[in-house]
């Protein structure tokens, strides 16, 4: 349903900023932006409007998927299938309580007919349509898809096709993978002016990395955001360098701790019970996924021991990030194992919660942080006057009991753009 005005009444805000909840408060809605947070004042309905009561629950920022590649995977479906696979999965991200997603790379001429086919009803995509790598780079090593990435052969030439696509685009997405020197690798000089390039154009400039050496050239260039979490150093001592780096430029980091995870562990079934115990899948898919042929395969490019490091170093070291003031971005990458992508989404905030982030913070991870790294006109990923209206009104209190940002039963009711979702099943 839509309203001219609407009041959510009753509520205790946790607006995505990291300060304190906000208690006994009422929010108000205009057309498709918050326009007051104020003390709940009377049970009158306005005469143009409607109200919500929250009956004492609890109404967070709509949730953000800030890395993935739905484009991306389109690309490898029959034509008529592609947008609405695009379009079924936005769908599946809004009924999770995620309002945005962000797409990492894929197919320009998918992004944009879903974009026109933008019911308002379904999770706002942003995206960056193909990627920048070298000759030959990743992505295309692996799917050979030219829909995917643009090869840059020097730095001139990268400048050109970054102006090129900036004016299509969201943001930018660079690939800076592979050895040093070899072609398949962006040069250092190349990263930086086309990283120089996207700033001039007014994108941000995300950049996939590997190693430590690879974040420091990232940030060197001007990066705003780093993309996964690295292979390890030889100690910890070098991630809280690392960690100061990151901090001190202000530099994003989106560890997608989930994609390494599922890599990691590949066919284990003790993994599938896991996820199931913590609710991440139920008993039908866990069986549905343990018979899938794909369960199990290995992925390209990233070998299941290497990932399973990645992912054990990612855990250990994100607490020395947070401790040092680095801004967390959670996204999630692949739905492999976990059986669609707003699950896998949740999984990484639980992975957050696992590692020893607060649970605020982790909010934090999903909402400003997210809204912050790709700096959309209205999307701040809070509560806040001005902002595009995307809510999530919850039963129990996610700083006290994370689970209930994962748990459909939690989920009071969905609030995207102004407009109030149909009640969910509970």
């Amino acid at each position: 349903m839509y309203f001219a005005c609407m009041i959510i009444r009753n509520v205790t805000v946790i607006d995505g900023s990291g300060a304190a909840p906000i208690e006994d408060v009422e929010v108000v809605v205009t057309g498709e932006r918050f326009t007051e947070v104020r003390p709940s004042a009377s049970d009158a309905t306005p005469a143009d409007g409607e109200v919500i009561d929250g009956r004492g629950g609890y109404l967070i920022p709509g949730l953000w998927e800030s890395h993935t590649h739905l484009a991306g995977y389109a690309a490898t479906l029959p034509e008529p299938e592609q947008v609405p696979f695009v379009l079924r999965a936005l769908a599946d991200f809004r009924a999770a309580g995620i309002a945005v997603v962000v797409d990492l790379g894929g197919s320009l001429t998918i992004d944009h007919a879903v974009r026109q086919a933008d019911s308002g009803e379904t999770a706002k995509l942003f995206y960056a349509g193909p990627v920048f790598t070298g000759i030959e780079g990743w992505p295309l090593q692996a799917h050979g898809n030219p829909a995917m990435a643009l090869q840059v052969s020097d730095p001139d030439h990268g400048r050109r096709l970054v102006l090129e696509l900036a004016e299509d685009v969201d943001f930018v997405k660079f690939i800076y993978d592979g050895e040093p020197g070899a072609p398949d690798k962006l040069s250092r000089r190349a990263l930086h002016v086309m990283v120089e390039a996207a700033h001039e154009a007014g994108k941000k400039a995300l950049v996939h990395i590997r190693t430590h050496a690879d974040i420091e050239d990232a940030v060197a260039a001007g990066a705003d955001c780093v993309e996964h979490a690295p292979l390890p150093s030889d100690d910890l001592a070098e991630a809280g360098k690392l960690a100061d780096l990151l901090a001190n430029s202000g530099t994003y980091y989106c560890p997608t701790l989930v994609t390494w995870e599922q890599l990691g562990h590949g066919g284990d079934l003790g993994y599938l019970q896991e996820l199931l115990v913590d609710g991440i899948i139920d008993e039908a898919e866990a069986r549905a996924v343990a018979v899938h042929p794909r369960f199990g395969q290995p992925f390209p490019h990233h070998p299941a021991a290497e990932s399973m490091t990645r992912f054990r170093y990612g855990m250990r070291t994100l607490p020395i990030m947070h401790a040092a003031g680095v801004k967390i971005v959670a996204g999630s990458d692949v739905s492999l194992t976990i059986p669609s992508p707003p699950l896998a989404l949740l999984r990484e905030l639980q992975l957050f919660a696992k590692a020893g982030l607060p649970a605020a913070e982790i909010i934090v991870t999903a909402t400003r942080h997210a809204a912050e790294r790709i700096a959309m006109p209205g999307y701040t990923g809070t509560i806040t006057a001005g902002s595009v209206a995307d809510a999530l009104l919850l039963d129990r209190d996610p700083l006290a009991d994370l689970r209930a940002l994962s748990d459909p039963a939690a989920r009071a009711a969905i609030i995207h753009r102004g407009r109030v979702l149909p009640r969910l099943d509970r």
